[in-house]
């Protein structure tokens, strides 16, 4: 029991060494087979007035969130990794709307009442997109 209670106290004083400071942005890292194509394709979801800038050859970033920049690379023998982007829309339908126009389906619109309204698709490469707006 000594034990236990010794490593909960431990527990304890860690917790607060990782959660002391936030960090300030995220950058998510999106493989695709085609850069040119992958840059055109992502402006037009993110819509024209995105931060862009290339860091590096062969990386393109998009600032999609004032907090959170979209990275695409291009790689070789390009399989989709699993991990889902989503994004938050004030308004699905408005959303949807837009990127319709511009020529991108972003899947039907699920709602789970007064919970969320999300949607699920990909870019034309596979990797898992999605949009959620919240009651």
């Amino acid at each position: 029991m000594r034990q236990l209670i010794l490593a909960s106290a431990l527990l304890a004083g860690c917790s607060g060494v990782a959660s002391a400071e936030p960090f300030g942005e995220v950058t998510v890292g999106i493989p695709v087979p085609s850069l040119a194509e992958a840059e055109a394709w992502y402006g037009q979801l993110l819509g024209g007035g995105a931060e862009k800038f290339e860091p590096a050859p062969g990386v393109v970033e998009f600032k999609a969130t004032p907090n959170v920049w979209l990275q695409i690379f291009e790689v070789e023998n390009h399989q989709p990794t699993g991990a889902v982007v989503r994004f938050l829309v004030e308004d699905m339908a408005v959303a949807q709307a837009a990127r319709a126009e511009a020529g991108i389906d972003t899947g039907e619109a699920i709602e789970v009442p007064g919970i969320v309204t999300y949607s699920e698709f990909a870019d034309p490469f596979g990797n898992a997109l999605g949009f959620y707006a919240l009651p």
